[in-house]
């Protein structure tokens, strides 16, 4: 079987969940290794400025969202890793190479160049309303995948090659095409939750800046709702709420689809891959917090797609849970617009394998750096 070597970053769970949805969907053709090549430093620096200093991030990532920006700080970047990357090439020697990260795409063509290990690249961008303009530097790749509409536009306007420009959808892990809504009653029954219920899934993302303690105890006053709360590693959050008699801590677990499919509505932080894990759920979501900068322009795409609702204040989020937990025809009316996005976009996604296999044959005149 041909060998990838997926890149990404471990600044967050996005970048490696969207990895690991591009394994589950090309596992059967290809031998797929995933590896985060950047030094501890870069994830020290996320995970000190998520948790502590958001306003630094949004600094930081406007501050670089311009052509010539970027480019400097992809020069700096690749003089700082691409040894590592060079490096992991020449050890791992893949048939060819993919990228979920922006700062792991200009700098593995200067890896490639530089260690003499030339292979079909793929970019695939982890944006999916308009991408920063990191991931717009780099063009020499065999394929770009745009994940939606709006990525694909940009990267047209960016003057990427029409021929090597894809629109893909969005890849979404395995787990949550195998998962069924006839298995709800079965996992709130084993959570001791009542099936008959209104329940929402709340998860806060993995480096904690959606402040879901707060979130929690804002919606458990709420009359006639039930929360299951995904959190992760932080054992202080599951025992703050371990005897919440309507609400079950949820601990760290990769097979996280059967807890969402059993709500009814999934809120959390405005995170591009649990949208589209709830959309393909069909699940109606409600963005709660978002990264300033980096995740600001989502609320925006799920507003327009009709993917759910923004509530980022207290008092938002009380009304609408309480509004959608009386009256059932609201989340009625936008599940049948978020089937409408989960049928294309799993339509679209079924030309990443296809496109992958071209790559690797070296076909449709595909090209090596």
């Amino acid at each position: 079987m041909p060998k990838i070597l997926i890149l990404c970053s471990k600044t967050g769970g996005g970048h490696v969940s969207l990895a690991e949805a591009l394994r589950d969907q090309l596992a059967q053709h290809f031998a797929v290794e995933i590896v985060d090549p950047q030094p501890r430093v870069i994830h020290w620096h996320y995970r000190l400025v998520s948790r502590h200093a958001l306003w630094l991030w949004a600094a930081e990532f406007k501050g670089g969202d311009t052509p010539g920006r970027s480019l400097f700080v992809h020069k700096m970047s690749a003089a700082f890793f691409a040894p590592n990357v060079a490096g992991l090439l020449r050890r791992t020697q893949p048939d060819l190479v993919i990228s979920t990260y922006p700062f792991l795409t200009y700098e593995v063509v200067q890896a490639m160049k530089a260690s003499g290990v030339r292979r079909p690249f793929v970019m695939l961008f982890a944006d999916p309303n308009g991408v920063h303009h990191a991931w717009l530097t780099e063009r020499e790749a065999a394929a770009t995948f745009a994940p939606t509409r709006e990525t694909y536009a940009q990267a047209l306007a960016a003057e990427f090659a029409p021929e090597r420009l894809h629109l893909t959808g969005w890849p979404v892990r395995g787990q949550f095409y195998r998962c069924h809504e006839a298995a709800r009653a079965e996992t709130l029954n084993r959570l001791g939750l009542r099936p008959d219920c209104f329940t929402v899934f709340l998860q806060g993302g993995g480096e904690g800046a959606a402040r879901i303690a707060r979130t929690v105890e804002n919606l458990l006053p709420v009359p006639g709702i039930q929360i299951i709360l995904a959190v992760g590693t932080n054992k202080a959050l599951a025992e703050r709420f371990t005897m919440v008699h309507n609400l079950r801590p949820v601990a760290f677990t990769k097979e996280i689809a059967p807890f969402m499919a059993a709500a009814d509505v999934v809120m959390g932080k405005a995170g591009p891959n649990m949208l589209f894990e709830s959309v393909t759920l069909s699940k109606p979501f409600i963005a709660t917090a978002y990264i300033p900068g980096q995740e600001e322009a989502n609320l925006e795409f799920i507003r327009r797609h009709q993917l759910g609702w923004v509530a980022l204040t207290a008092a938002e989020q009380r009304g609408l849970v309480q509004a959608l937990a009386t009256d059932p025809r609201q989340l009625q009316t936008m599940a049948e617009s978020v089937n409408c996005y989960r049928r294309w976009n799993t339509e679209a996604r079924e030309t990443i394998l296809p496109l992958m296999k071209a790559v690797a044959e070296g076909s449709d005149g595909w090209h090596v750096l």
